[in-house]
């Protein structure tokens, strides 16, 4: 299993409450049938991130690196035993994390797998490909090691090395997750894990390090051949300069015009900066003539793609919307390195940020993954979340167009059911109780707190109406019970106390042949049954006649494809058999879980096409007779009945 979390935020912080995101890297075949394949698109693609977003500008997206053999050390806790396959699985699975093109910004990534847990930190100074030749060569030393070290560590770090070129893996075989964020945490601070109780154990050799600075030297000489990434930004660029010709005319590109320029990423080399200028090492030099240049690139400095005076950046601005000029938050993200990258104050991105932006706890616990604005202006939309069913973190949400609308507000739960920050819908604590701070932006929760609840909060109960004209009680006949040698009872005795007003008979099936109601359980039982002195009603499903096999799309069938029919084959029942109403008893329309030969059966349509049978029926029924339904007691079988507007149309629901 793959997670990711915060690098900032300690795992074994007292009142630790860390937004962990996982995935697995294989899935069970039943459950892989069950997994929504929507696609929801990536948040780092988004075009109106400053910047164009990281996958547009980090080094690594930009260029592959020199690749050079190079012996990373290594070092081990206490000997254990530990299964080298398993460890050899996951480190497998965080290389195919690195290997996609998307994630070719990513810094940190973390695995669980069996009780073994590890960390990957790989600078933005260094290719990707850096990675897949570290795991394979580590994976190589498991697979010939005759014991396992409990703590094993391997890093290329030291030497008068910067964080932007450190790469290390750590791992624990007793899942110790926060020994291992804390080592991926030194190595981006700069600082060498081997040490102390972490013992030298030799070195792991011919490892390749693909270093993107490892051009420069050779920067006049050579062009290095772009990514496809790059040549994205590339067209990218080149549109912006069209942009900027025709508003600024032909005197943009005279000596003393402003230069076009981009801007300094973490990580960046003279050598990925030409490339996402579209322009030759000599060229770059030429137009950036700052001494010792390449060895002094800061995260946030601007640097000249053209001829002319260096860019000075303006005060930021409101984008044309209103919104703010917003950033993906990226693990390892600080408000006091992105205030120096965008020239402003830490002050100024606490000012832009609380009390309007989703889910904002301020600088100390920022929250990866989320938007926040390091501009002026109103706040940006979260990121879609796959899996999100309410509130504005579902996929393909808009802006509210009215700015007094919370985003807190938009797509509310089913059933006026709570909606939780994380945007699951439940009647639960975890959904319902609110524990957001005072005056708060939307979607935050207090310190010490996992949830909160965002929408239609709280437990109150409200009533719709006042009390019945009179009080009934149902009991259901099973007349299904007459096949089992005992605990059946027959229809004359049903109502053995006389308490009972409105009986059931359970079930009725249904011949798919007419669409018409057959008695067939129970079936001489039948004729004592109508002469009970109650409400007499008829159910047709249940569990079995709604899931099994041979029988499941024949209630299905008869509700959806064959309303008309059905339902005046039932009211006709009604008439013939001088009875009180029908029941329908369908479990579950739209069921999230329900499946029949390794398929969900149920459809998000199935709700509203059942309230169209019932209104249908209730339509066709005599007068007096009545139409009721069995309604889920659970909200996560009840959710997709529209039950606010059954409720208008049936009699009554148990």
């Amino acid at each position: 299993m793959l997670l990711q979390f915060s690098i900032a935020q300690p795992l074994g912080a007292k009142d630790s409450t860390v937004l962990i995101r996982s995935c697995t890297i294989g899935n069970h075949p039943t459950a892989a049938k069950m997994v929504d394949k929507t696609p929801v698109e990536n948040p780092k693609k988004d075009e109106s991130l400053a910047n164009g977003g990281s996958l547009n500008v980090a080094p690594a997206c930009i260029i592959s690196g020199t690749p050079a053999q190079t012996d990373l050390r290594l070092g081990q806790g206490d000997a254990a035993k530990s299964n080298g396959k398993d460890i050899a699985t996951l480190l497998e699975g965080m290389k195919t994390f690195f290997n996609d093109k998307e994630n070719c910004d990513e810094k940190f990534l973390f695995a669980y797998y069996k009780q073994t847990v590890a960390s990957v930190y790989v600078g933005p100074g260094l290719g990707k490909q850096t990675v897949k030749s570290t795991l394979d060569a580590l994976v190589d030393h498991i697979e010939d090691s005759t014991s396992i070290s409990n703590k094993t560590v391997v890093e290329l770090c030291g030497s008068g090395r910067r964080s932007q070129q450190i790469i290390g893996v750590a791992m624990d075989t007793t899942g110790d997750l926060t020994a291992v964020q804390q080592t991926a945490m030194q190595w981006s601070e700069g600082t060498c894990a081997i040490k102390g109780s972490m013992k030298p154990a030799g070195l792991l050799q011919g490892v390749r390090v693909f270093d993107l600075a490892g051009d420069d030297a050779d920067l006049v000489h050579s062009q290095p051949t772009p990514t496809p990434s790059a040549r994205s930004e590339r067209r990218g660029l080149t549109s912006m300069f069209q942009d900027m010709w025709k508003q600024g005319g032909a005197g943009l590109l005279e000596k003393r015009a402003v230069c076009k320029h981009i801007q300094v990423e973490d990580g960046d080399s003279c050598t990925s900066l030409s490339v996402r200028c579209d322009i030759r090492g000599a060229e770059f030099l030429k137009y950036n003539t700052k001494t010792n240049l390449c060895a002094t690139l800061n995260e946030g400095d601007y640097v000249c793609c053209s001829a002319g005076d260096p860019y000075k950046p303006p005060a930021p601005e409101p984008n044309a919307d209103g919104t703010c000029k917003a950033h993906l938050i990226e693990n390892g993200d600080s408000c006091d390195t992105l205030a120096k990258k965008n020239r402003v104050t830490v002050k100024d991105i606490e000012k832009w940020n609380e009390k309007k932006t989703w889910a904002w706890t301020g600088c100390k616990d920022m929250l990866i993954g989320y938007n926040m604005c390091v501009g002026p202006g109103s706040a940006p939309m979260p990121p879609p979340q796959k899996g999100a069913e309410c509130g504005p973190l579902v996929p393909g949400t808009k802006p509210p167009k009215d700015s007094s609308t919370s985003l807190a507000d938009l797509n509310p739960c089913p059933l006026k059911a709570c909606c939780s920050n994380w945007g699951f819908c439940g009647v639960f604590p975890d959904h319902c109780k609110m524990n957001s701070p005072k005056d708060s932006s939307p979607g935050t929760r207090k310190p010490g707190f996992q949830n909160t609840c965002i929408s239609n909060c709280n437990y109150e109960i409200k009533e719709n109406s006042g009390p019945p004209a009179e009080f009934g009680r149902i009991g259901y006949y099973e007349a299904f019970g007459l096949e089992r040698d005992c605990l059946w009872l027959k229809a004359k005795d049903a109502n053995t106390d006389g308490s009972y007003t409105h009986i059931h008979w359970a079930f009725a099936s249904i011949d798919p042949g007419t669409w018409k109601p057959v008695i067939k359980q129970g079936k001489d039982q039948w004729a004592d049954f109508k002469k009970l002195n109650v409400k007499r009603i008829v159910s047709l499903g249940g569990w079995a006649d709604s899931t099994e096999p041979d029988k499941y799309n024949i209630i299905r069938s008869a509700i959806i494809q064959n309303r008309e029919t059905f339902a005046a084959n039932l009211a006709q029942f009604v008439k013939d058999e001088d009875i009180d109403g029908i029941d329908i008893d369908w479990e579950y329309p739209g069921a999230p879980d329900i499946m029949v030969g390794g398929k969900l059966i149920g459809q998000k349509t199935d709700g509203l096409n059942y309230l169209r049978f019932l209104t249908v029926l209730k339509n066709k029924m005599p007068s007096g007779k009545t139409v009721s339904i069995a309604a889920p007691a659970s909200y996560w079988y009840l959710k997709q009945f529209p039950i606010d507007q059954i409720a208008k149309v049936i009699d009554y629901s148990k």
